[in-house]
């Protein structure tokens, strides 16, 4: 609704979600629209139309015929649009399908159980009073009147007990989530179609058809009342009609109300005045449609043509239906009575002619299914899959980024807001922004009018609004508005003169206000999108630039808006009260922004030429003469005020001469505050004191190289004694210069400082010191160039080497063998030995690229730092990296794409012009030009991929990470601090006690590490002086916290061994059991609780001791004293520090007592670090859920995707960056992609010999590993039908060959071959075949559509599955029978069919293992990767002595007998069956298969089953590994790390490994072994491992909010759209996903919005509760 901004303000308190019945909306609208054509002949718009004028104007020529406002005034009114016959509404279409399911159509009642309703009700009842506590039913059997009367009582004594307290209870997150969890569980499992306890009717089912029909299936001898029976009995299918089914609901209301009720909450918030029955069950169908206001769906006009609004179409669609469903009525009814006489005539039938159905019944049915439809698609044009022409619905009109609730609600387009393109400027502040006059005279300010401002006022009126410091509006005292004429001076002199006069008439404001143009210094705030975090938007000051076109902005504000110069836009906003300028003044000004919240680091920062030209200038031998530093220091100091303290030159003979350190030190000398203390500083600086060294010093004694150093910045009392400044001190680094000003004096200093070394700097490097790059920087010496030259030419011969190492082939190895080995690993579909073989060649290609670069660099270059100027680049900070410098001097290395070398081609080719299988690593991607000399156009074309793949996955990941930051944020919004220190979200729910664990805000903990602890006492003057120490700790009372202190440290002290188990009764035991027994020795039987006598004695002396003797063990076994943040409130009571920083604190106190120097005293020194810490409390406002959101999304945008990373040897695959994070964060589901566990290995040499059978024991074998080759013979034989016979030959590896790294014996595998894989095998053959028949047949029939969908889906489907049936059988054992895992498999075959995208992959596999075994010759197939140059006699010697033992041994061929027996019995298809008796390391078999229409290669089936047969395994584990790590106190420590994971499995084996510190990265699977306590820290390590790898650093206080947020609840929630659903407020639910469904949820169940979330308050347009509007303002009434 419009209204003005003059209608008095009301505040919104809350929101509620419900539902009109139709009385109130016929009451509510004013016309009932009947006319379904929109305009009349002449154009106009016609009456009782969809824009009949009652409804508003929906234009601006016309008057509203309601309210005879105009268009800008009527606020539109409501209509509606009556249908002739019910339909279902299409909000709860869904619910009311469970309902009917769920209950009975015969006698109206609910078919679940009567407790299970009363159970629900009292359940619900108990949450509406916040009683998390549920009961439980307590006789299962008892009648349900029983269970009513129990638990009534049950309730009512807990309602009662909280009667007063709850009366006020809000809705928490926990009340939320456990109420929609109970309800929705209730409808799952009660509301099915089941047998009716009440009347015993059998079951009706029900199904529903396009949302737009229920059909039922009706039971013998049930009836539907309402039906007749004759029609029943011929036809079992009914369908319900929208009219049956509300008789059906209206009766069922009528006996079950009380109880759906609750369920409904939102449908029946109060009765209608008339009668005392709530029409609740009427809402389920709609009997009119709403006809919103007109202007909100506008007409379009374009050129002549008109456009109408999508909703007026879908409206205009339903109301053609009623027109013929009356007409359709109206004939019935006129039939029915004129019967008797002739037909009526044919001119009312022709638009029967359009409506399908045999007789007149039929067609209404039809006719009334389209109605429901067209009334679906208004709500919802997805509801509809069979139209193609559709509208958006209402639904449409609401959700995803487009709808009304992002686009309009959560963001808004503003006034007073420029954007331009952004250039650089050093000259202007680092807080200021230049503004071009085209936007200075457009920005204005309300300025009201006093007799200070007069005088500027009325000099900004006469100039009027297009002279500068002019102005473009006066408004008066009664809000009339005075636009000033850019033209007529005397206008505007006439209201110049009468700015102070007070108007005549009623005034609504107490002076006249004028709207003047920005002018220098007042605040605007800028905006660089994305806006990732909360640096993104800043307040600068403003800076006319008359001259200018675009915005300028100082250089070192970029890093914080991510911002360059090639072209970026800017947002600058100009707020428009007092209070907004105040806060962009004091805390959103950049000097205040300078440290990023993410992990307390500077953003703000000089760059680039900046640093060269401050390196080059603090460098030693830097000196100026008296005119030359004057200059500076005034090019410095441009914009200072009052004096300028100098310093005494460095040199007074033979000239006078100033150093540049000295220049800087004026700098900073006049800097900071008048009345402050200089400050000290000892540093490094980022260039390493190896770089100044150029030839190797002389032996002096006492030497040191570090103090002599330039390295070292040490700073006394403001002056720079030693070093050079350069990144780490002005660039964006921590604790360098301008950081420590920031720390010392405040933002403000910090700012200037920055301000003016820009200007110090650019002055230099312009006047006296002028900077280019030239090839003399980049060239080699000759020596150098000619050892790389001799590197490059051995190198080509290096891949053979990488081969032998990959392979474990002999030194003296021919290349074509060691090439032929890669060639197998190559094809072999398991591709674990190639990539070991691609990391071997990526070893050695490191290898000669270390060896170039130290031949080239440093030593190698023609001229060296600090004269090289790219070398000064580099060291400096300014640019580039020392990788830039190698490519264009050594060599450009390896390329690399998506982590591994260039791909090969299935010919083994990388490009077409290499060998196939060229081990020189130049064929592998290893570019050995440089940019000096060029590069090969091969080369060229390698580098040309990795450029490309960058740009893909810069382009791929921003959406990605996009949408990540997105969810974190709308769940974590509404998390601030309060005034008592707690972090709670917007309902109230407290979901950390102290802000991440110790209360501290983290840009404010820089310095309360123990490393700048020395930094601290240095200054202590400098922090007495500007922060009047000793005023305020005077003040301060640390008593309280110090005795809590020595409390705990005097418990400590009394017990050195903090044993867990320590009760006053166990230490009496303790001293008396061991005497009682030794008396009680040989004693009588224990007694039935299995107690023995001494033990009873000891209970009966326990017992009998009085209190003082009792007290006395007591006191021995009392608890530790709670730490004293969570007793005393760090904010109240000084000193209440963390028990880490105490110890942190004292340790540096102690260490540095031992050194007697005259400093400061212990005492106070621990005083400022309580006061420091005390003042680094985080404030109460923060809203540190988007804080940390912020902190987890902005690094995320910086991570490239590559998923996995090879760490060593063939190790573990870890899931890393952006997958990963979605994994732990959006998903949070137990099957991630790369599961794995980690165990120490105990220490000792038992154990450590154990682990490594346990790595064999527990890794995973497949038959493809232990096979060496397999023959397949294949021959057809005609009997009385023909035949297909195939024999097959397994030659298993001799066991040497892999018993390192497998724990198998050649008879388990021949064992396993007998009883589980020929079966497996005549499976997989019958599978194959009947899915090839079954494909031939359908290719032939089938139309092309229906091909696609089957053949595709079910190939794929059928051919996946195949292979997972293997897995689970294998795992499953012998008990598995075959039909019932078909039968599973049909089923699940059927329900697969529509996801065709993940199957085809499996599909596509074993295609191409079929092409390439059909490549190989079908006698000899060499299976596995390991060798086939076995000598072929090998297969052959056995079967000579397996005849010998038939003759001989009669015992054994008994038990080898019986051994073939069992196989052929196993299956009909095997005919005979024959192995390897004496070394068991080959077997063979015959299969007899009878020819079907379609060949298939039997090959390649064995070698798709041979890779997924396994043969042992546990479950869960597919391969361990043992790695070493080193541990931080720098002991070597062996870790036994398994992919897969089963704990259980480990803990058997705690005699081996170290079962306390077992760690694994899936959450869940730890959180329900160990709790979630644990699950926490886990969520916590995992995500800053996964930022660790790129070498970001995110604060734990970040990490361990949101992993506190995310198990708030006790279990481990995702932030997606389904954790959502326990959020208490409906409109942040709305704003983040699925608006619709979240708004019909709030509107079943009658929600209501308290309107504390951030999001709900921006969608009504509150002040969002956090920062400063967090607090309230009382203000005093006399």
């Amino acid at each position: 609704m419009l209204f003005a901004k003059e209608v008095p303000w009301r505040r919104l308190e809350g929101m509620s979600f419900g539902m009109y019945s139709a009385e109130e909306i016929r009451k509510l609208s004013v016309k009932a629209i009947t006319n379904s054509r929109f305009l009349d002949s002449v154009g106009n718009v016609a009456l009782n139309s969809l824009y009949d004028l009652a409804l508003g104007p929906a234009d601006n020529k016309e008057v509203c015929s309601t309210c005879c406002q105009d268009f800008s005034n009527c606020p539109g009114h409501l209509g509606h649009l009556e249908l002739p016959l019910p339909v279902y509404n299409p909000l709860f279409f869904d619910k009311l399908y469970l309902l009917i399911r769920g209950s009975c159509l015969s006698c109206h009642m609910l078919t679940c159980t009567r407790a299970s309703i009363h159970l629900l009700l009292n359940q619900l009842k108990l949450l509406d009073h916040g009683a998390m506590q549920e009961c439980l039913e307590e006789n299962p059997k008892a009648t349900g009147d029983e269970i009513q009367a129990a638990l009534q009582e049950f309730t009512d004594m807990i309602v009662g007990a909280n009667a007063e307290g709850s009366a006020n209870a809000k809705p928490i997150k926990h009340l939320v989530e456990k109420r929609g969890s109970l309800i929705t569980s209730f409808w799952r499992t009660y509301m099915t179609s089941r047998k009716c306890p009440n009347c015993r009717t059998g079951t009706f089912t029900v199904r529903r058809e396009h949302n737009t029909k229920l059909i039922v299936t009706v039971p013998s001898g049930g009836q539907i009342s309402g039906y007749t029976d004759e029609n029943l009995a011929a036809k079992r299918k009914v369908y319900l009609t929208a009219s049956t089914a509300r008789e059906h609901i209206n009766k069922l209301w009528e006996k079950e109300a009380f109880f759906l009720k609750c369920l409904f909450s939102g449908l029946d918030e109060e009765t209608p005045k008339g009668g005392d029955k709530p029409f609740c069950p009427d809402l389920f169908f709609l009997e009119l449609l709403v006809v919103p206001p007109c202007r909100y769906r506008p007409i379009s006009r374009l050129g002549d043509q008109m456009f109408t609004n999508g909703q007026t179409v879908n409206m205009q669609a339903v109301m053609k239906d009623s027109e013929i469903i009356r007409k359709l009525l109206a004939l019935i009814a006129d039939k029915k009575t004129t019967q008797e006489e002739e037909a009526p005539g044919q001119t009312d039938q022709t638009f029967l002619a359009g409506i399908p159905g045999q007789t007149m019944t039929d067609k209404l049915y039809n006719i009334w299914i389209r109605l429901q439809a067209h009334v679906n698609i208004v709500f919802d044009s997805d509801m509809d899959k069979l139209m193609s022409e559709k509208y958006p619905g209402i639904r449409q009109i609401l959700e995803k980024k487009e709808g009304l609730f992002r686009k309009h609600m959560m963001g808004k387009r503003v006034d007073y807001a420029a954007r331009s393109v952004i250039c650089p400027d050093m000259y202007i502040g680092t807080n200021e922004i230049g503004i071009p006059m085209v936007f200075a005279t457009k920005l204005t300010y309300p300025q009201p009018v006093t007799p200070w401002n007069v005088k500027e006022l009325r000099q900004a009126v006469l100039n009027g609004p297009n002279v500068h410091p002019g102005a473009s509006m006066v408004i008066n005292e009664d809000g009339r508005r005075t636009i000033l004429s850019p033209t007529n001076f005397a206008q505007r002199e006439a209201v110049a003169k009468q700015l102070l006069t007070p108007c005549s008439g009623q005034q609504k404001i107490p002076m006249k206000i004028v709207n003047r143009h920005i002018k220098n210094g007042d605040v605007m705030l800028l905006n660089r999108q994305p806006t990732l975090h909360r640096p993104s938007i800043q307040a600068h000051c403003a800076r006319i630039l008359p001259g200018e076109k675009v915005l300028r902005l100082h250089y070192a504000n970029c890093k914080a808006y991510n911002a360059d110069f090639d072209g970026d836009e800017m947002n600058a906003h100009f707020p428009q009260s007092e209070l907004a300028r105040a806060e962009a003044y004091t805390l959103v000004s950049t000097d205040q922004q300078y440290l990023v919240p993410k992990d307390g680091k500077p953003l703000a920062g000089l760059i680039q030429d900046h640093m060269v030209s401050g390196t080059r200038m603090t460098i030693r031998g830097c000196f100026f003469t008296r005119v030359q530093y004057t200059e500076l220091v005034y090019r410095g100091l441009t914009d200072k005020p009052g004096r300028v303290k100098l310093l005494p030159p460095a040199i007074l003979k033979p000239q006078q001469l100033w150093t540049g350190k000295q220049v800087v030190s004026t700098l900073l000398l006049n800097v900071i505050p008048q009345k402050a203390v200089p400050l000290n500083l000892v540093s490094k600086s980022k260039i390493p004191s190896k770089a100044w060294i150029q030839v190797p010093p002389r032996a002096v004694p006492g030497y040191n190289p570090d103090s002599m150093c330039d390295s070292q910045v040490v700073i006394r009392e403001g002056e720079v004694l030693v070093g050079v400044l350069d990144k780490a001190h002005y660039g964006s680094s921590a604790y360098g210069l301008v950081h420590c000003c920031y720390e010392l004096y405040g933002g403000e200093t910090s700012g200037k400082l920055l301000s003016c070394l820009a200007r110090l700097f650019t002055a230099y490097l312009q006047l006296y010191r002028g900077f280019t790059l030239g090839v003399e920087d980049i060239l080699v010496k000759s020596g150098a160039n000619r050892k790389r030259k001799k590197i490059i030419q051995e190198s080509l011969k290096i891949g053979t080497k990488a081969l032998q190492a990959a392979f474990n082939l002999p030194s003296d190895v021919d290349q074509a063998e060691a090439q032929s080995r890669w060639q197998d690993a190559h094809l072999n579909p398991d591709q674990r030995d190639f990539s070991m073989a691609d990391h071997k060649f990526k070893e050695v290609a490191n290898q000669v690229n270390n060896d170039i670069n130290k031949v080239c660099m440093p030593v190698g270059l023609h001229t060296s730092f600090p004269d090289n100027n790219l070398q000064l680049m580099v060291q400096s900070g300014a640019k580039g990296s020392t990788v830039n410098t190698m490519q264009i001097s050594c060599l450009l290395g390896q390329i690399e794409l998506e982590g591994r070398r260039p791909p090969l081609m299935p010919s083994g080719k990388s490009l077409p012009c290499f060998q196939p299988y060229d081990p020189s690593p130049g064929a592998g991607g290893f570019v050995s030009g440089r940019f000096l000399t060029g590069i090969k156009p091969q080369e060229f074309f390698f580098h040309c991929m990795a450029g490309r793949e960058g740009l893909v996955d810069t382009a791929v990941k921003t959406s990605r990470s996009g949408y990540l930051q997105r969810c974190i944020i709308k769940h974590l919004e509404g998390l601030v601090v309060q005034y008592d220190l707690t972090v709670r979200d917007s309902d109230g729910s407290v979901v950390q006690f102290l802000y991440g664990e110790d209360g501290l805000d983290i840009p404010k903990t820089q310095f309360l590490q123990p490393r700048q602890f020395p930094f601290i006492e240095d200054n202590y003057e400098v922090i007495k002086r500007s922060q009047g120490l000793d005023r305020v700790l005077a003040l301060l009372d640390p008593q309280g916290a110090s005795r809590h202190f020595a409390a705990i440290q005097r418990w400590k002290a009394k017990r050195e061994s903090a044993c867990p188990r320590r009760g006053a009764f166990l230490l009496f035991s303790q001293k008396k059991l061991a005497k009682l027994q030794q008396a009680e020795q040989g004693a009588a039987l224990p007694d039935v609780y299995g107690r023995n006598v001494a033990v009873q004695q000891l209970l009966q002396q326990w017992h009998s001791l009085d209190e003082s003797s009792r007290s006395k063990y007591s006191r021995k076994s009392s608890r530790c004293p709670e730490p004293s943040l969570s007793t005393l409130r760090p904010d109240v009571c000084f000193g209440s520090v963390s028990e880490n920083f105490h110890s942190i604190t004292d340790k540096y106190l102690q260490d540095r007592d031992g050194l007697s120097e005259e400093r400061l005293d212990s005492h106070s020194l621990r005083q400022l670090f309580h006061y420091k810490w005390q003042r680094s409390l985080c404030d109460p406002g923060e809203a540190v859920g988007l804080l940390a959101a912020q902190s987890i999304g902005e690094p995320s945008t910086q991570m490239t995707l590559n998923t996995f990373h090879f760490a060593g040897r063939g190790e573990m695959n870890v899931t890393l960056g952006i997958p990963r994070l979605r994994e732990i964060l959006m998903v949070a589901s137990s099957n991630i992609k790369t599961p794995m566990m980690s165990v120490p290995v105990l220490n000792n040499k038992k154990a450590l010999k154990k682990a490594k059978t346990l790595r064999k024991k527990l890794t995973r074998v497949c038959l493809a590993e232990v096979l060496q080759k397999v023959d397949v013979v294949e021959t057809l034989r005609i009997e009385k039908q023909k035949l297909r016979t195939f024999k097959v030959t397994f030659h298993f590896l001799p066991p040497q060959r892999y018993c390192d790294d497998k724990l198998l014996s050649p008879q388990q595998i021949l064992h396993y071959m007998e009883t589980r894989f020929f079966r497996l095998l005549l499976e997989a053959i019958k599978k194959r075949s009947a899915k090839l028949a079954s494909i031939a047949v359908e290719a032939r029939k089938a139309t092309r559509t229906d091909k696609d969908y089957d053949g595709d889906g079910t190939a794929g489907s059928d051919d996946r599955d195949g292979e997972e049936d293997g897995r689970s059988w294998t795992t499953r054992g012998d008990e598995g029978d075959p039909d019932a895992t078909d039968a599973k498999r049909k089923n699940k075959q059927e329900e697969e069919v529509d996801y065709e995208s993940e199957e085809e992959d499996g599909g596509d596999d074993g295609e191409d293992r079929e092409d390439q075994e059909q490549e190989e010759a079908v006698e000899e197939k060499s299976e596995d990767t390991q060798e086939k140059s076995q000598p072929e006699s090998a297969g052959v010697k056995p079967r000579k002595s397996k005849k010998k033992q038939d003759k001989n041994g009669e015992g054994g061929v008994d038990l080898n007998q019986m051994r073939v027996n069992s196989v052929l019995e196993s299956n009909t298809a095997i005919e005979s069956y024959c192995y390897d008796v004496q070394h068991e390391l080959w077997c063979e078999v015959d299969l007899v298969l009878p020819v079907s229409n379609v060949h298939f290669d039997l090959t390649s089936v064995l070698s798709t089953l041979a890779q997924d047969a396994v043969i042992a395994e546990t479950k869960g584990l597919t391969r361990c590994l043992l790695s070493e790590t080193t541990k931080k106190t720098g002991d070597k420590e062996t870790v036994l790390n398994t992919e897969g994971i089963n704990m259980h499995e480990m803990f058997k084996h705690s005699d081996i490994l170290d079962i306390n510190r077992l760690y694994s990265n899936e959450v869940h699977a730890m959180a329900n072994t160990y709790g979630i306590e644990v699950a926490l820290k886990v969520i916590e390590k995992e995500i800053k491992d996964v930022f660790a790898v790129y070498g970001i650093e995110v604060d734990p206080r970040h990490l361990s909010l949101v992993a506190d947020y995310m198990c708030f609840e006790g279990v481990y929630k995702p932030l997606n759209r389904l954790a959502i659903q326990s959020n208490s407020s409906p409109l942040q639910q709305m704003t983040f996903e699925t608006s619709y469904k979240f708004l019909k949820q709030a509107t079943m169940l009658g929600s209501h919005d308290q309107l504390v979330s951030p999001s709900a308050c921006l969608v009504v347009g509150k002040v969002v509760k956090g920062g400063t509007g967090l607090f309230e303002l009382k203000q005093p009434l006399r």
